[in-house]
C-alpha cells in the first residue's frame, strides 16, 4: 500500500472540516453552499492534519500535518501556529517544499489557510525544537527526518528545516552497513575509535556527561577524511560532514543540529586562529552566545550534547599561533590531538583484501555513500529497551576502563589526565554497548582496546601524563635559554 492509500484509508480518524472532502487526488473545496456538486473543485494535493501540538507548558500550539509528495511519499510537518499569522507566505513555502501542490490563485491559496485552521483533530501531541533528545527526561529522540524514537506523543515543530540536517537520512538496512562498513574497521585502531566517538552522542545526556571532541592530526591524502565519513555513515550520508571553515554563530547552528548525534569537521586549518580557540570551548560546553531579538528581549540560548570528531593537518595550538595565541590546558583536553597518520598504511592498520590504503579508503567511500544513517538509531531504539540498565552497564564500563588505563600507563590523579580517561572510557563503553546491541560487527573489547591504544597515541603527543601547563613552562624557558642565553 503506497502512502496516498495508507493516507486516504486513516482519513477516518482525522476527516476535513465542513466544506472540504479528502479524495484520492488530494483536497477538494466547496466554495458555495450549493448541493449539485458542480462548484467542487480540486484545491491541492494530499494533506491532513493529524494532532494539535503544543509546547510541554501547554503554549506553543500548532498543526502536525502530513503530505503526499508527487512520489507519493509522505512527509510530516509540525506546523508552529505563528505561521498561519498575516498572509501566510512562509506556511505555504514550506509545504511547496514538502511537495505539495497547490491550485493557482489568491482563492486557493486563502481556502488552504481556512482548511487547515479550521480542521481540528482530537489527538494532542508535545512538541520540542530540538533534535537529538527531545528533553531532559530522554525519553523521545528526534531524527533529522522528523522521526521520533521513542515517546511518539513528541513531534519536532519548526519554522524552518535547517539545512544540515537533511543529510541525516537512511539509505541501506543496518546489516548490510554492518558488512560493508562496520566490519571493515574491525582491526583499524582510529576507524574503530572514530565509529565509537559516533555512538556516544546518545549516551551523554542521558548520564549527565559534558561533550568533547578527538582531533584526528596527519599530513594529507593519509585516510582521515575516510576516517570521518565512515563515523558519520553512523547517523547520515556523506554530506552531513562538515567543515571548520564557519563563523561562530554557524558552527552553534551545527552544533544544535548535532545534538545527541555528531559534530564531524573536516580541516582545521580553515578556520581563524583567532576564533579556534572560543570555538573548541563553546562546542564543548554545549551552549550558544545569549543574544537578544528585534525587541531587546533574551534570545533562547542553543544548547547541545554532542561529541566531536574532528581532522587536520595542523594541532589546535599551531592553529591558535597563527594568531599569536597560545592554546590552554582547558582547550586542548576539550579537542584530544591524536596523530592519524603513522599507522601502518596511513591511517589504516589492516586493508581487509584491498591492494593499498588508497584502494581500501574508495572501497569505504563507496560503501558510505549507499549505506548510512541506520546504525544510529538502531542504538537508540536498543538504549530506550531498558535505558537504567544501559545507562549503569556505561557506568561501569567507564570505571572498568579507567582501572586499565591508570595499569597501563601508570596514571596519576592530575585532573586533565583524569578527564582524557574519562573521555576515552566513554567513547570505549559507546563502542562496546554498539557491539552489544549486534551493530558493529565487532568482537567484544575491540572498542575498549581501540580507546586504549589511542590514549596512548595522546599521551605520547602530549609529552607524558603530568599537568601541560608544567611542560608548557618549561619549553618556554628551555626557548628562551636557546635563544637569548648569550645575553
Amino acid at each position: 500500500m503506497n502512502a496516498r492509500m495508507e493516507l486516504l484509508d486513516q482519513s477516518v480518524y482525522t476527516c476535513p472540516p465542513h466544506g472540504f472532502e479528502l479524495r484520492e487526488d488530494g483536497i477538494w473545496h466547496k466554495a458555495s453552499n450549493n448541493n449539485d456538486g458542480a462548484d467542487w473543485t480540486w484545491l491541492c494535493s494530499p494533506i491532513r492534519v493529524l494532532s494539535l501540538p503544543r509546547d510541554s507548558s501547554g503554549k506553543g500550539w500548532g498543526r502536525l500535518v502530513e503530505v503526499v509528495d508527487p512520489d507519493g511519499k509522505a512527509h510530516r510537518w509540525a506546523i508552529p501556529a505563528s505561521l498561519f499569522s498575516g498572509d501566510g507566505i512562509e506556511l505555504r513555502a514550506g509545504l511547496l517544499y514538502l511537495g505539495l501542490n497547490l491550485a493557482p490563485g489568491r482563492k486557493a491559496r486563502d481556502a488552504l489557510m481556512v482548511l487547515l485552521m479550521s480542521w481540528q483533530p482530537a489527538a494532542r501531541a508535545i512538541t520540542t525544537n530540538r533534535l537529538g533528545w527531545a528533553d531532559g527526561t530522554c525519553t523521545a529522540f528526534v531524527l533529522g527526518d522528523g522521526r521520533v524514537l521513542g515517546d511518539r506523543d513528541v513531534v519536532y515543530q519548526h519554522e524552518h528545516v535547517p539545512a544540515t540536517v537533511a543529510e541525516m537520512k537512511e539509505e541501506g538496512t543496518q546489516p548490510e552497513w554492518r558488512e560493508a562498513v562496520g566490519q571493515n574497521c574491525s582491526g583499524n585502531v582510529l576507524m574503530v575509535l572514530a565509529v565509537s566517538v559516533a555512538f556516544t552522542g546518545p549516551l551523554l545526556e542521558p548520564l549527565g556527561m559534558d561533550g568533547g571532541g578527538i582531533h584526528l592530526r596527519g599530513a594529507s591524502s593519509r585516510g582521515k577524511s575516510t576516517v570521518l565519513h565512515v563515523a558519520i555513515s553512523v547517523w547520515g550520508a556523506p554530506g552531513f560532514l562538515h567543515n571548520w571553515r564557519a563563523t561562530a554563530n554557524g558552527l552553534e547552528g551545527l552544533a544544535s543540529a548535532s545534538n545527541g548525534s555528531l559534530l564531524a569537521l573536516d580541516e582545521l586549518g580553515q578556520i581563524s586562529g583567532r576564533d579556534a580557540g572560543q570555538a573548541v570551548y563553546m562546542l564543548a560546553n554545549g551552549r550558544g552566545k545569549a543574544r537578544a531579538n528585534k525587541s531587546g528581549l533574551a534570545r533562547p540560548v542553543l544548547r547541545w550534547h554532542t561529541m566531536v570528531l574532528s581532522t587536520g593537518e595542523i594541532t589546535l595550538a599551531d592553529k591558535m599561533a597563527e594568531a599569536g595565541g597560545r592554546a590552554a590546558a582547558g582547550q586542548a583536553v576539550r579537542l584530544l590531538d591524536i596523530a592519524a597518520d603513522n599507522r601502518t598504511y596511513g591511517a589504516f592498520d589492516i586493508l581487509h583484501g584491498a591492494s593499498s590504503g588508497a584502494a581500501f579508503s574508495d572501497r569505504l567511500r563507496e560503501a558510505t555513500a549507499t549505506l548510512h544513517g541506520t546504525a544510529g538509531p538502531a542504538f537508540v531504539r536498543a538504549f530506550l529497551k531498558n535505558p537504567e540498565a544501559k545507562k549503569e552497564q556505561v557506568r561501569q564500563s567507564i570505571c572498568g576502563f579507567k582501572d586499565l588505563a591508570m595499569t597501563r600507563y601508570n596514571g596519576s590523579n592530575e585532573g586533565q589526565l583524569q578527564r582524557a580517561i574519562t573521555r576515552f572510557g566513554l567513547i570505549a563503553a559507546a563502542g562496546e554497548l554498539a557491539t552489544s546491541f549486534g551493530l558493529t560487527g565487532w568482537a567484544q573489547g575491540e572498542a575498549r582496546d581501540a580507546a586504549l591504544d589511542v590514549l596512548g597515541l595522546w599521551l605520547d603527543g602530549r609529552g607524558g601524563n603530568g599537568p601541560s601547563e608544567a611542560r608548557e613552562a618549561l619549553e618556554r624557558v628551555r626557548a628562551f635559554l636557546v635563544s637569548d642565553g648569550s645575553a
